[in-house]
């Protein structure tokens, strides 16, 4: 039996706490991996943080008042406390700026576009890399945008939500972040084949 999440969450309200575990279970995969691109794969502090989105879940689903989608919400609660774990970790750290490495952060794979007919494994391994690779050269900020509309399938309206910030600031990011992954694509495609050509 399939329970939706509006469903869930006023039993949340109501204290049901399986509700709340069914929600866990329904979106930690989701949240795990969003967080963890965040957080340059520190696996620990992802658990830290899915336990604070969980129990804001908890907390706040009071508070919820159907303007967006609960997905969103819940992205929405996930990145707050994502930004405030980086700030957090920065502190710690002694750093002036909480912002995510652009170079390091590892990335699995991120909605994937099916290559030609014929193409072996070896091609697929090598165009996932190759992609990888090419995000992870993009800015945090522009490499979120692309993550949370082409592999989660937010809406521009929804990732504004998420972000909490405005929509032509995600349409203008999006922009940008789908340009300057090509420039990398275009760019790497380059160096291999003049690699492969010496």
């Amino acid at each position: 039996m399939t329970t939706d999440d509006r469903t869930l969450l006023a039993s949340v309200v109501a204290g049901d706490e399986q509700a709340l575990e069914q929600l866990y279970a329904a979106y930690r995969p989701r949240l795990w991996r969003y967080v963890w691109h965040q957080l340059d794969g520190d696996a620990e502090l992802v658990d830290d943080v899915l336990q604070d989105v969980f129990l804001a879940i908890w907390r706040t689903a009071h508070a919820y008042r159907g303007e967006a989608a609960i997905a969103t919400w819940i992205f929405r609660i996930t990145h707050h406390q994502t930004v405030s774990a980086l700030r957090s970790r920065a502190r710690r750290n002694g750093l002036f700026a909480a912002k995510p490495r652009d170079n390091d952060a590892p990335h699995e794979s991120t909605g994937r576009q099916p290559l030609p007919p014929g193409a072996s494994h070896e091609d697929e391994v090598v165009g996932r890399i190759t992609l990888d690779d090419a995000l992870s050269r993009i800015s945090a900020k522009h490499r979120i945008v692309l993550e949370l509309i082409f592999f989660y399938g937010f809406s521009c309206e929804e990732a504004a939500r998420v972000l909490d910030v405005p929509i032509g600031t995600v349409k203008s990011r999006l922009s940008y972040a789908r340009k300057a992954l090509n420039e990398q694509l275009t760019d790497g495609n380059t160096l291999a084949e003049a690699q492969h050509d010496a």
